[in-house]
């Protein structure tokens, strides 16, 4: 799990659609049908953020810094 389940906010949008974020990666957010499918895209989802922040040079947030490690 790359961000705490308790720092991910999932809400429901107009459309029924559950979008969730955390304000620990600005800039992440997911989609899903239900809540848990919104949840498991996010960590999905910061997982790539973090990757791509990781390979073009970009700080990475201080809360996965020294958590977050790019395998090859």
């Amino acid at each position: 799990m790359i961000v705490p389940l308790s720092k991910i906010k999932v809400r429901k949008d107009e459309d029924g659609v559950f979008i969730a974020k955390s304000a620990l990666l600005p800039g992440c957010h997911a989609h899903g049908r239900d809540k848990g499918e919104a949840v498991l895209r996010f960590q999905e989802a910061a997982k790539a953020h973090l990757g791509a922040l990781l390979e073009s040079g970009r700080p990475i947030p201080p809360p996965f810094r020294d958590k977050f490690i790019l395998a090859a």
